[in-house]
């Protein structure tokens, strides 16, 4: 009876864990910001060249994104980051890196795709950067 009691309240403890697996995914401090220099940079998105003024490598790129709009006409009047938003996907930072962004195309254009992860790391990057707690 002990037995069968304990496998009971494992796995009904386990089953919502694992329904939303990706937040568990590892971001270590800098981690998106090697990602922006890996997969964003490279491409488009340096100091030296910034496609459509987004610079997303020099230092503090916070400061670029909160609250700033697009350099596109694509994407014209959203934020990069919205300071306002409670929802992740109003970002445009974010909604750039979906399968089917709301305007424009998905980022990195041109490249392989970042992981369910990795834009899960940018969304905890981003939340972190306005302060929202988890």
């Amino acid at each position: 009876m002990r037995g069968a009691l304990l496998i009971a309240v494992v796995l009904g403890g386990c089953a919502g864990e694992l329904e939303d697996p990706e937040r568990f995914a590892s971001c270590p401090p800098g981690f998106v910001e090697q990602l922006f220099a890996e997969r964003c940079a490279g491409m488009c998105h340096d100091a030296e060249t910034p496609e459509a003024g987004l610079d997303l490598v020099s230092a503090d790129v916070q400061s670029r994104l909160i609250d700033v709009p697009s350099g596109t006409p694509f994407c014209e009047g959203r934020l990069m980051i919205d300071s306002t938003a409670t929802e992740p996907n109003v970002h445009l930072l974010i909604d750039k890196l979906q399968e089917t962004p709301s305007c424009g195309s998905r980022m990195p254009f041109g490249a392989e795709a970042l992981t369910t992860s990795e834009i899960e790391c940018v969304r905890r990057w981003v939340d972190e950067a306005l302060g929202v707690s988890p």
